[in-house]
């Protein structure tokens, strides 16, 4: 990682982020995600169940309703059957039987009209409807037989009449029927609904080859209850839930396929996993361009100084488009530049100054050594090198002070990198604050869909009194239809002078028909409307799911936003720290010019001192020659035109 680029660096830190926000927001959404399908799984299989619950109770609590009313108003022992076929057809159109029938203790059977083919030599005490209400003296629901008119399979309603308990009145229905009217379901997944006895004989199923069969023949070891439960049956895995009917001793099964259920949630994990990679992949692009387009300038910088380094040409300058705080330091290292080109180019004067002065001396230590009589000569011209020696320091003070006003522009830039530190530390600070108020508006926000959820719930409890009205109304229409039979009934018993009043206990029964369809389609749309505001519960909680993330991501923001403040108090601090640097090399270049004015000074007054540097005056030349050497690496405008 040290050896990467900064341009890989930040690239690699932000995608690398970007991946594990990106995960983890995955993670949580899947997690959710399974959540809501298991709960709208179980609400729709429970709410499916009840439904079936109702419409059988209410199914089978109008035949029975009209079984009793048909075994009071029959006679016990008429003069002639006319009677009672005609008030057993009546009772097979209220009850919508397929057949209504009373069996006598003689063995004799009458049946409503159209009656059915008796095989020869029927006796309906030998029938088991007859026997299980003769012996239970009360109304009885039968398992599955085989009739002995249609040869279908069907159940029967049966109980003694009132009138003469040996007789026995009874009703039949056919399995279709009762697998069309209640084992239809209407789910998002692939369902079945079974029908079954108190002893779990199954009573209707679609598939008629497993009617009378033992549940636990079909499902082994399978237990009934109002939990799910996972049950394998036809090579599948299915989920499981029942429910009783204790008015008939029923118990009804739905089964949904799991295959389903997990096939839609793993292409919905599959969709999330696509769309979470092409973010990525997008992201990564978006990271790879900003990251390069915000390293470029600081890549170019770097290589026009590594050229400048390397060949050591001042006369280049270091170029950028940028003008953020790059092209601040490219203008500031262009300047410190141009300054070093001003220093290497006094040095390099003086450097010449200093190699003639050399020679000078090591020519004047050679005249005294060689002639003694020309001391005086050589005496002024030691003087003339002493007093070219001040001039060359004079010189040299000059460069310092030039140097010191470098330093002092450095220290003024260096204040202006404290006032930009200040300034990021004040802007990171308000964005901090921003950032606070950007949470508590995401609670804000939270606590408004927390309440938008409350009152969908109170709209879902209403809707269900709504439901609990309706079978109030249905309840009523059945009870109308009771009474407009019983109406019938006593009309027929009337003769001639009952027909009209026939008549209206038809139109009667008519509309309390249409009442119980009216009401039955009201009550589809309340369950549409139940539905819908299931959905829009689950939608609701997913929207709460998702501002809490959001709150999460927003604090997880606001703590790398406290972090940027602390980093930029710490950068304020150490521009300061820098600052302060620079006055003190500031005050120390003063104090060096100082210095050297006083040795400018001093200069003058060492002539008599001028025979003790007669020793090191060939070191001073082999000096000046290493100065030049190393001058001449640096490469000036100036000096390269002064060649020229």
């Amino acid at each position: 990682m040290q050896n990467l680029s900064f341009q890989k660096k930040l690239l690699f830190s932000m995608a690398g982020l970007l991946l594990v926000a990106l995960l983890l927001l995955s993670l949580l959404a899947g997690n959710l995600m399974q959540r809501e399908v298991s709960q709208a799984l179980t609400s729709e299989m429970r709410s499916s169940l009840a439904q079936t619950r109702i419409t059988a109770s209410q199914w089978v609590d109008a035949k029975i309703n009209v079984m009793h009313a048909l075994a009071a108003q029959l006679p016990g022992y008429p003069e002639s059957w006319e009677p009672w076929e005609e008030r057993l057809t009546l009772g097979l159109q209220a009850g919508d039987f397929d057949l209504v029938y009373v069996g006598t203790a003689r063995g004799e059977m009458i049946q409503s009209q159209p009656p059915g083919d008796l095989p020869a030599g029927f006796d309906p005490r030998t029938r088991p409807w007859f026997q299980g209400a003769q012996t239970a003296q009360q109304l009885i629901v039968t398992a599955p037989y085989i009739d002995a008119v249609t040869s279908d399979l069907i159940i029967s309603l049966a109980l003694p009449l009132d009138q003469a308990r040996s007789n026995i009145l009874g009703a039949d229905l056919l399995i279709s029927g009762i697998v069309k009217q209640l084992l239809q379901t209407d789910l998002r997944w692939p369902a079945e609904t079974w029908m079954l006895d108190n002893t779990g004989q199954i009573l209707a199923h679609p598939n008629a080859d497993l009617l009378q069969r033992n549940l636990n023949e079909v499902l082994p070891g399978v237990s009934l209850g109002a939990d799910i439960q996972t049950v394998s049956y036809e090579g599948r895995e299915w989920l499981l839930s029942s429910v009783e009917v204790p008015q008939a001793g029923w118990t009804f099964l739905l089964l949904i396929d799991a295959s389903e259920v997990n096939a839609g949630l793993v292409s919905l994990s599959w969709q999330l996993s696509a769309l979470s990679l092409l973010v990525i992949l997008i992201s990564c692009l978006v990271l790879y361009q900003l990251t390069r387009s915000l390293s470029q300038p600081l890549v170019s910088f770097q290589q026009q100084l590594q050229q400048i380094t390397q060949t050591l040409d001042l006369s280049q300058r270091i170029q950028v488009r940028d003008r953020s705080e790059v092209g601040d330091l490219a203008n500031q290292t262009n300047h410190l530049l141009e300054r070093l080109a001003t220093i290497i180019q006094a040095i390099f004067r003086n450097a010449d100054n200093l190699t003639r002065s050399a020679d000078r001396l090591a020519h004047t230590a050679g005249l005294v050594n060689q002639n003694t009589n020309l001391q005086q000569q050589v005496s002024q011209s030691m003087a003339a090198a002493v007093e070219q020696m001040s001039s060359s320091v004079a010189e040299i003070t000059s460069t310092m002070e030039e140097l010191s006003a470098s330093s002092t522009q450095i220290a003024d830039h260096s204040q202006s990198v404290v006032d930009v530190a200040n300034l990021t530390l004040d802007n990171s600070k308000k964005g901090a604050q921003a950032m606070q108020q950007l949470v508590q508006r995401m609670t804000e926000i939270q606590q408004d869909n927390a309440r938008s959820l409350q009152e969908i719930m109170e709209l879902g409890a209403k809707s269900k009194q709504i439901s609990k009205v309706m079978d109030l109304i249905n309840t009523l229409a059945d009870q109308t239809k009771l009474i407009a039979f019983n109406a019938a009934l006593e009309a027929s018993s009337a003769g001639e002078s009952g027909k009209r009043f026939s008549v209206v206990a038809g139109e009667i029964r008519r509309l309390a028909d249409s009442v119980t369809d009216s009401t039955l389609e009201i009550e589809d749309r309340i369950q549409e409307i139940q539905d819908s505001i299931s959905r829009l519960v689950i939608n609701s909680e997913k929207g709460a799911s998702s501002i809490q993330s959001g709150m999460e991501v927003s604090a997880v923001t606001a703590d790398d936003l406290n972090a940027l403040v602390q980093a930029a108090t710490k950068t304020s601090n150490a521009a300061q720290q820098i600052s302060l640097s620079t006055r003190q090399q500031k005050t120390a270049s003063s104090q060096v010019v100082i210095a050297l004015r006083d040795i400018a000074n001093a200069s003058s007054h060492n002539a008599q001192s001028v025979r003790n540097i007669t020793e090191i005056s060939e070191e001073m030349i082999h000096m000046s020659t290493e100065l030049n050497q190393l001058v001449q690496e640096f490469h000036l405008a100036e000096a390269e035109s002064a060649k020229e």
